[in-house]
C-alpha cells in the first residue's frame, strides 16, 4: 500500500481586506496585460494609441490585421517621417525567432518604398521582450548578421503570402547596411505607465480617480438659458408660499428668506454641473455615465418623497426633497466619494429641468 500523505492545511497569517474578499488577490496592471486575450489587448492598445501616443504626432493610424506590412500603429510627424509600433498579441515574451519575420517586413517594405524607414521602431508586447531580444536591442549592430543568418528559415516565406522574398542582389546589400538602432521596446510596465495618462485607465485597470474636480464656479447674477426651467419652477414655489407675485430676481430682493434659498439652489445646480463634468472626464467609456445613474437613483428616491408629501406646499416639498436626498450616500456609484451636499440639491434641479420631478403638481 502506498504511504498516505497528509495535505497541509493552508494558513492565512495576514490581514485580509474587504476588497480582496470581493475581487480576489490583487493583480498588478502589468500582469493583467499579460493575461489579456487578443481582443482585450487590442482595446488597450487602441486606448493608449488614441489618448497617449497621438499627442506626439500630427496623426496616428492603425494598420493592425492581415496585410499590416509589419506596422500595427504608425505615428506621423509634421514633416512626413514616421514611428512604427509593432503591437501584436504574442503568447509569451518576444524571442528572436518571433522578431525576425517582423524585421524582415520592415526591411522589405522600406526597400520597395511602401513606407519610409521609421525614426523609431517600437516593440510593444503583452509580456515584453525576452533576454535575447533585449540583447539585440542593446547591440543593434548584431541584428544585421542574425537576420541574414536566419533569413531563409524565418523570413523568406513569411513576409508576404504572394511570393518568396529572397536574400540576394541589391536587397541583400540593403539589409546588410540597415541601421537597426531604430529598434526599441516598450515593456509592459512602461505601457501601463503611459496608459495611466489616458482617460481610459481607471476603467481598465482601476487604481482610483486620476483627474481631480475643479473649483466649483459661483453663479453669475444673470440667469443662463440652461437654468431657465428650474429657476422658473422655484419662483413659482416662492410665489405660492408668500402669496405675492414673484416673476424674477428683482421681485426676490424684498423676500430675504426666499432670496437666500434661491441663491443656494443655484449654487447647488452649478455644483452638480461640475460633478457631471468630473464624471465625463474620469469615466468616458461608461454607459450609462455615473452621473446619469446618479440622477436615476435620485429620481427614484424623490418621487416617493414627493408623492407622500403631495398635499404640502411646493416650498415645503422642495425642503423635504432636499432633506431626503442628503440622507442618501449613493455608495454604489463611482462618484459617491466626490459628492457634496450642494451636489445633491443640484441633482433635484437637474431633474426638474428634465421634467422628471415637479414641485407643484398642476
Amino acid at each position: 500500500m502506498p504511504e498516505e500523505l497528509l495535505i497541509p492545511r493552508p494558513e492565512f497569517k495576514r490581514r485580509i481586506s474587504v476588497l480582496e474578499i470581493l475581487n480576489g488577490p490583487y493583480i498588478s496592471a502589468e500582469k493583467k496585460i499579460g493575461l489579456m486575450s487578443d481582443s482585450e489587448y487590442e482595446t488597450v492598445i487602441n486606448e493608449w494609441a488614441t489618448d497617449f501616443i497621438e499627442k506626439k504626432y500630427k496623426r496616428v493610424r492603425s494598420f493592425a490585421g492581415a496585410g499590416d506590412k509589419g506596422r500595427d500603429v504608425v505615428g506621423y510627424y509634421e514633416d512626413g517621417s514616421i514611428d512604427i509600433y509593432q503591437c501584436k498579441h504574442y503568447k509569451g515574451r518576444v524571442a528572436p525567432t518571433t522578431l525576425y519575420p517582423e524585421l524582415g517586413k520592415l526591411c522589405h517594405y522600406t526597400y520597395i518604398k511602401d513606407y519610409p524607414i521609421p525614426k523609431k521602431y517600437y516593440i510593444v508586447a503583452p509580456q515584453g521582450c525576452g533576454p535575447d531580444v533585449l540583447d539585440m536591442i542593446a547591440n543593434p549592430k548584431t541584428i544585421n548578421q542574425k537576420l541574414i543568418d536566419n533569413w531563409e528559415k524565418y523570413c523568406q516565406k513569411e513576409i508576404t503570402k504572394k511570393l518568396e522574398i529572397k536574400f540576394e542582389g541589391p536587397f541583400k546589400d540593403y539589409v546588410e547596411k540597415f541601421d537597426f538602432s531604430i529598434v526599441n521596446d516598450i515593456d509592459p510596465a512602461e505601457l501601463v505607465k503611459q496608459h495611466a495618462q489616458t482617460v481610459h485607465h481607471v476603467l481598465r485597470f482601476g487604481g482610483g480617480i486620476k483627474k481631480y474636480r475643479e473649483v466649483i464656479p459661483e453663479p453669475e447674477t444673470a440667469i443662463h438659458p440652461r437654468e431657465q426651467k428650474y429657476t422658473e419652477c422655484l419662483l413659482e414655489v416662492y410665489e405660492e408660499e408668500c402669496g405675492q407675485p414673484i416673476k424674477g430676481f428683482d421681485d426676490l430682493m424684498s423676500q430675504e428668506k426666499y432670496l437666500r434659498h434661491f441663491i443656494e439652489q443655484r449654487r447647488g445646480f452649478y455644483s452638480a454641473e461640475s460633478l457631471e463634468k468630473f464624471s465625463r472626464e474620469n469615466f468616458p467609456d461608461a454607459d450609462p455615465m455615473p452621473f446619469e445613474e446618479l440622477k436615476e437613483d435620485a429620481e427614484n428616491v424623490l418621487k416617493t418623497t414627493l408623492e407622500i408629501n403631495g398635499s404640502e406646499s411646493g416650498y415645503k416639498r422642495v425642503l423635504l426633497a432636499s432633506q431626503e436626498i442628503k440622507r442618501q450616500n449613493f455608495a454604489s456609484n463611482p462618484l459617491a466619494a466626490e459628492m457634496k451636499p450642494l451636489d445633491k440639491d443640484g441633482l433635484c434641479h437637474h431633474l426638474v429641468n428634465e421634467d422628471r420631478i415637479k414641485w407643484i403638481d398642476k
